[in-house]
């Protein structure tokens, strides 16, 4: 934990928030599934950033896991009871759409794994600060699934066609080494005293003009929103949860068998 905070008053169930400063610090929580992210969790992370935002003190917001976790990705068990009609009336990914309405730059520090959705979560932030050990994967192949998050528009944006197809699909890990080489990692840390590092990072940016910070995010993330093509992506995401391999996939991936994929 990093000293000198000020608590903010409000609290919630899956997420801790801490300020630092000009920096507001958002620590995913939700200890006993891993960081898993589910409908609950991206509510509050997105309610988090906002609040955050609002508080006129902070400029910049670093996210955060464990040392093992940033963040698994999907919550499968919750994966597991939706189809294409109940995914999208539930709205699934609706919380991490938002997120791009949030004015002020964030900052992911990756320092264990980052998958699937949480590798999405950190694509999302301005910056990915990780540790050369930290983890990075698109595995969603491996459940019949592909990206839903802004993976397949965000890679291929940030790391060409080519290597976002290979990661998207093989579903290969990387090492943050590897991820920094691809370009996608900003700055790559040692794992000793990664977070205090990071945060020394994150205050530096902190200490720089709020009004600057914003409208830099706003010119370099413009091209980015392209709501035609993620919107692709997301109706393919919901399309594939009534395919027999994605029930494959995920009955496999909780029974920790391998899946026979159908042709």
């Amino acid at each position: 934990m990093v000293n000198n905070l000020k608590k903010i008053l409000k609290t919630y169930k899956d997420i801790i928030i801490d300020t630092d400063r000009h920096l507001g610090l958002l620590t995913l929580n939700r200890v006993e599934e891993n960081n898993s992210l589910n409908i609950e969790i991206s509510k509050e992370i997105y309610e988090g950033l906002k609040e955050l935002e609002l508080n006129s003190s902070i400029r910049i917001v670093l996210i955060q896991g464990n040392q093992k976790f940033f963040s698994p990705g999907a919550d499968i068990r919750e994966l597991n009871n939706l189809n294409t009609e109940s995914a999208k009336s539930k709205d699934l990914f609706s919380f991490f759409d938002k997120i791009k309405e949030i004015k002020i730059p964030i900052i992911a520090a990756v320092e264990g794994y980052a998958l699937g959705g949480g590798m999405e979560l950190a694509l999302l932030c301005d910056i990915i600060i990780a540790s050369k050990e930290a983890k990075f994967a698109q595995p969603e192949v491996n459940l019949g699934l592909l990206p839903g998050i802004g993976g397949t528009q965000r890679l291929q944006h940030n790391i060409g066609k080519y290597n976002a197809n290979f990661l998207c699909m093989s579903g290969e890990i990387i090492s943050g080494a590897r991820a920094y080489e691809l370009g996608f990692v900003s700055i790559l840390l040692d794992k000793d005293n990664f977070l205090s590092e990071a945060v020394k990072i994150s205050n530096k940016i902190a200490e720089k003009p709020k009004s600057s910070l914003i409208q830099i995010k706003k010119l370099i993330s413009s091209n980015l929103n392209d709501d035609k093509n993620l919107a692709n992506e997301r109706n393919s995401f919901y399309r594939l949860l009534d395919s027999e391999n994605a029930k494959i996939g995920i009955n496999a991936f909780l029974n920790k068998t391998k899946p026979n994929w159908e042709d």
